[in-house]
């Protein structure tokens, strides 16, 4: 039997000799020979340090499909957001225009057709707008921060319990932003 020690604040890393001098940091394991190293990896599992058999690229195939399901949840989520994108840049750009005038001179029809339509003055409809745009930039913002998260999934030694705990975590955050979205 060989005594193997890994790291546990990366149990990628491991040694089998010399024994560490600071042996608090390490998780000590015998196994029959270093082979065993080639085919098996330990992972903190219920409490307990095992060795498990290394990912045979299941868990990749596994990873990529939720990874991909991810990208998919937020070009949904994107479309509809940017639907009307276009018409929302002119509108925001009108707004700016007619603030930064004080409120004052022409006013774009993109305000005041809005104004009218909301029954609001044309200073309060280009502060609604501006505002509008303010949140619909950081809830952007926000929804790339959390596909970004994705890449949470490639981190070793994940089971597929945690791999799908993180990607429904991810899908429900992104949920909360299209309903903010909603909402106003």
């Amino acid at each position: 039997m060989i005594k193997v020690y890994f790291l546990k604040s990366d149990l990628n890393q491991y040694q089998i000799f010399p024994v560490p001098s600071n042996t608090g940091e390490f998780v000590e394991i015998e196994i029959e020979s270093e082979n065993v190293l080639n085919t098996k990896q330990l992972v903190l599992k219920g409490g307990q340090y095992v060795l498990v058999d290394k990912d045979t690229g299941v868990n990749q195939e596994v990873v990529k499909k939720l990874m991909d399901g991810i990208d998919d949840h937020a070009a949904k989520i994107y479309s509809t957001w940017t639907r009307f994108e276009s018409e929302y840049r002119e509108r925001q750009a009108a707004a700016e225009a007619f603030k930064s005038a004080n409120y004052e001179g022409e006013c774009s029809r993109y305000i005041s057709d809005f104004a009218q339509r909301a029954r609001l003055d044309n200073k309060t409809a280009t502060n609604l707008i501006l505002t509008q745009a303010a949140g619909l930039e950081k809830l952007q913002m926000e929804l790339a921060n959390q596909r970004m998260r994705k890449y949470e999934l490639k981190a070793p030694n994940l089971t597929l319990e945690q791999l799908q705990s993180i990607h429904d975590d991810i899908i429900k955050q992104m949920d909360n932003l299209m309903e903010a979205y909603q909402n106003g």
